[in-house]
């Protein structure tokens, strides 16, 4: 239940405002590879954890311990793969599949009544691609359409890690309990809960659009 009382908006990108999908990626890297299949599996962590060379490179990407061209050189050697930079990039962004334009623009409206946000585990290639899907609707990046971003390469922490949730509040200005954070993972909204926030665990776009819609007539 989303009621009215809340003075920040704090919104996952990726299977929220977002639609994802990593197997789109990780089907092609495993295509193009020449080293064993399994070594790109793990890349959809939200239905499956893995242990790999893969998924430490990917955590350690998204937290900002290591550079564009370092994890890129690290895909390369993963996946026994010989190609440019501009090939990785197209691939690796695969898993962006198109902007929820219609639950974006109610997002916005909320502005003149919320503030708000964006809390977010990703990486630089992504961020690039997604503000340019951004920019082609309204003209501007997602840091100048929302009042704050959060992104977790640029914080040296990631979701569900408790620090991540403690930067946002101490950020924010705001008490835990006037914020209410909508994520697409039940694992990422049980430790900001425990600090006090609001939590909306997002199933589908729709469902949200129809919540966020009761803001806006209240």
């Amino acid at each position: 239940m989303i009621h009215e009382n809340y003075k920040i908006l704090l919104f996952d990108i990726g299977g929220v405002i977002i639609d994802i999908d990593p197997s789109i990626t990780e089907n092609k890297f495993k295509e193009l590879s020449n080293s064993r299949n399994d070594n790109f599996k793990g890349l959809d962590y939200r239905y499956e954890k893995v242990s790999s060379d893969l998924t430490t490179l990917f955590i350690n990407y998204e937290q900002g311990f290591i550079t564009d061209s370092e994890f890129r050189d690290g895909l390369r050697q993963i996946g026994s793969i010989d190609m440019p930079d501009k090939d990785i990039d197209n691939i690796w962004n695969l898993v962006i599949v198109k902007l929820n334009k219609s639950l974006l623009d109610i997002i916005l409206t909320l502005k003149n009544k919320y503030s708000i946000m964006i809390l977010s585990n990703t990486n630089n290639i992504h961020r690039i691609y997604f503000d340019s899907l951004c920019k082609r609707i309204y003209n501007k990046t997602f840091d100048h359409l929302f009042d704050h971003v959060f992104y977790s390469y640029e914080m040296g922490c990631r979701k569900p890690d408790k620090v991540i949730y403690e930067k946002v509040i101490d950020s924010s200005g705001f008490k835990p309990d006037e914020i209410i954070f909508f994520d697409d993972m039940k694992e990422n909204l049980t430790e900001c809960e425990k600090l006090g926030m609001n939590s909306y665990h997002v199933t589908d776009s729709k469902s949200l659009e129809e919540s966020l819609k009761g803001l806006i007539n209240n």
